[in-house]
């Protein structure tokens, strides 16, 4: 019996009536004088240690119940006591003060202590909030509440209460972790030179006008989510410099939604209409923004001039790049301020590129860009992925709250890829130099078919290029037009049949693109009657253009030795392959470097300030802290030191391993594993339904 009077968190149940039955703690089971068990009711008391002594007395000191409180542990909630030391002869007594809980990891509500939580409460919702990031507070907490009923214990648990001190936990977290120079939004292998920033917006990170709470500013406020105040007067500066002119947001027979130069707010009952983020090529988050007025130009520009600030930026993506740099260089112009942003390179996301036109895929699409390696310009959606699923709770919550969960579950995200970057970074360039064995192997057999030399390959590749730079404008119903509209949309038709499947797994995506591809072909149709109607010689076959049949080629497009264009189209898209891969093998070198740099740097700094809180101690010069708190920072920076030598090391072991081809064993978390570059889908930027 004492020793469930000890072990107040103990789930207890004993046969009684023919079955088992849950014994709560306040509960205690006595033999009565005829041998039979019964019930009686007993104080539980919180098991925290008391101190020896409380006065200079000798007599004997008391422990007795004090005021009655609750406790929330993640097995759910007790109804225990505060237990108070108290001396008969002098009257001192002792009760716990905040500071003792926290030792022993209860994370008191308020000053008051009504209510305490137990350390593992909190660590787990921050777990599951990143792992499930759809959960809300209210289904965590009722799974609390019927872990609870099962025990036999009862009582409810304030969610209101659970999430503001969830936050203040997390805060002092962070707090405790930025003393000890941990920096949540930086990508230690983009550091200090990143190669691509990816940027895009969410619009499913809507908030409703309705959850309106306190006017309390977020704990995170400005950390990850930039400050909507300094938003709004940088979308100002830009809108009173430029004057909108075409913003139809269209790319050859595509229109787009995903970017624009003005937007007016949404008439819904909504406050904000989504966000923006910036990640870098590894998918680590590294700055985001609220949107009020749609997906416009002025918020990746933002997010472009942020960056730039903090790291030396190589290619900037997007997934409308054709229409953002243009106006970028207008808005340049007028504030030379933003002129650094123009040095960065524009770079076209390389799945959204398919539903761009030729010409556009050419000139800015990834694959093209000579540096780039295999960016794929499109990790911002693996993130929106995990956003997305945070979104469906965060639309009902409070300003503050939002930010500041959106904020937490970032720097969750960030942990997480932090962790794993040295496995990834080791896969990847296993995989990288496999893949390049085996498309140069290709491109040889490629060329040895169609008895190509170096200089042919060369001078088409310089014809491509050239073809995707030039713009030509027709009269409407000319030759040379119908040819143009019949080349685009023959392509957008491959390429939409070649795609089919492999990016759309529903049957309901895949009725709406074939729909699509119907109103094209009737549109080709027509494109092709209206060409044999104004031509004599060398007319289209209608049937086989119409239906898309392998190997036709187009009059115009036969060459005098049966080179096409579409033959020069594909001899540049392997050029450029091979290129890219060749490319990337030597950016994950360097990649590699910088993460062992700068491992080393925050080790250094960490031991550095760990030696200047051991001089303070042994000098009793402890600045702003007290003395306890001085021996605490001591304390988790001699963590830190320890957990960052053990990163240090595993990152120069799985680095060495692929300098001698040796990383089979390299094994990577599912969750976190890399995607194929097909696996990544945008409906906000995919082509509107004409």
């Amino acid at each position: 019996m004492e020793a469930h009077k000890r072990n107040i968190f103990h789930d207890r149940e004993a046969v009684f009536n023919g079955f088992l039955e849950p014994i709560p703690p306040t509960t205690a089971v006595v033999v009565d004088e005829n041998g039979q068990p019964q019930f009686c009711e007993q104080i539980c008391q919180l098991p925290v240690p008391t101190p020896r002594s409380i006065c200079e007395c000798s007599d004997d000191i008391t422990v007795t119940p004090w005021k009655h409180i609750s406790v929330v542990t993640i097995n759910g909630r007790y109804n225990v006591c505060l237990p108070r030391k108290s001396c008969p002869s002098c009257s001192a007594e002792w009760t716990p003060e905040v500071k003792d809980l926290l030792l022993y990891r209860y994370w008191p509500a308020s000053t008051s202590c009504q209510t305490l939580y137990k350390y593992d409460v909190f660590t787990s919702f921050e777990h599951m909030k990143v792992t499930a990031p759809a959960m809300s507070r209210q289904a965590f907490l009722k799974m609390l509440e019927h872990r609870s009923v099962q025990a036999g214990r009862t009582g409810s648990i304030c969610a209101d209460t659970f999430q503001r001190s969830f936050f203040e936990f997390c805060f002092c977290q962070y707090k405790q972790e930025d003393m000890c120079q941990v920096h949540h939004f930086v990508c230690p292998a983009c550091s200090p030179d990143m190669l691509a920033v990816c940027c895009d917006g969410n619009r499913k990170h809507y908030r409703f006008s309705k959850s309106k709470g306190t006017e309390e500013p977020p704990i995170y406020e400005g950390l990850f989510l930039a400050k909507d105040e300094e938003v709004a007067t940088f979308v100002d500066l830009v809108r009173s410099n430029m004057k909108s002119g075409n913003d139809s947001a269209v790319c050859g027979t595509a229109k787009f939604t995903a970017g624009r130069e003005m937007s007016k707010k949404s008439g819904a009952q909504i406050d904000e209409e989504g966000i923006q983020v910036a990640v870098c090529r590894h998918g680590f988050l590294l700055r985001g923004l609220n949107h009020f007025r749609g997906e416009i130009y002025a918020y990746p520009m933002f997010l472009q001039k942020e960056m730039s600030k903090k790291t030396n930026v190589d290619f900037f993506c997007m997934d409308v790049t054709c229409r953002y740099w243009p106006y970028l260089n207008k808005i340049a112009e007028g504030l030379p301020e933003l002129l650094p942003l123009t040095e960065m390179r524009p770079f076209l996301s390389v799945m959204h590129a398919k539903a761009h036109t030729a010409k556009c895929e050419v000139r800015w699409g990834g694959r093209s860009q000579d540096g780039a390696g295999n960016t794929v310009g499109e990790e911002v959606e693996q993130v929106n992925s995990f956003l997305s699923r945070a979104a469906l709770v965060t639309k009902y919550m409070t300003k503050a709250g939002r930010v500041n969960m959106l904020t937490q579950q970032a720097m969750g995200w960030n942990r997480r890829k932090r962790d794993n970057l040295h496995q990834v970074l080791a896969h990847r360039y296993v995989k990288i130099t496999e893949r390049a064995k085996v498309e140069a192997a290709s491109f040889s057999d490629f060329k040895k078919e169609h008895n190509l030399d170096q200089e042919t390959i060369q001078q088409w590749v310089y014809d491509v290029r050239q073809w995707a730079v030039t713009e030509r404008v027709y009269a409407p119903g000319c030759t040379e037009g119908l040819r143009v509209d019949i080349e685009n949309i023959t392509v957008s038709l491959l390429r939409k049949k070649q795609d089919l499947y492999r990016q759309h797994d529903s049957n309901q995506a895949r009725q709406r693109k074939r729909k699509r591809m119907r109103e094209l072909k009737k549109k080709l149709r027509e494109k092709v009657v209206q060409y044999n109607t104004g031509v004599q010689e060398e007319q289209i076959d209608e049937e086989l253009a119409c239906s898309l049949t392998e190997g036709y080629i187009l009059p115009w497009e036969r060459h005098e030795h049966g080179n096409t264009f579409r033959l020069k189209r594909s001899v540049f898209d392997q050029v450029m392959l091979v290129k890219r891969l060749e490319e990337e093998q030597s950016i994950l070198v360097k990649e590699m470097s910088q993460h062992i740099m700068f491992l080393l740097k925050e080790v250094q700094e960490v031991e550095a300030l760990r030696g200047q809180t051991l001089e303070g101690i042994k000098t009793s010069n402890f600045g702003d802290l007290t003395e306890d708190a001085a021996h605490g920072l001591k304390s988790v920076l001699s963590r830190r030191w320890h957990f960052l030598k053990s990163q240090h090391k595993q990152a120069v072991h799985a680095y060495s391993g692929v300098a001698a081809m040796e990383c089979h064993d390299l094994h990577l978390q599912p969750d976190i594993e890399e995607s194929d570059d097909n696996d990544y889908t945008s409906p906000e930027s995919e082509e509107e339904d004409l």
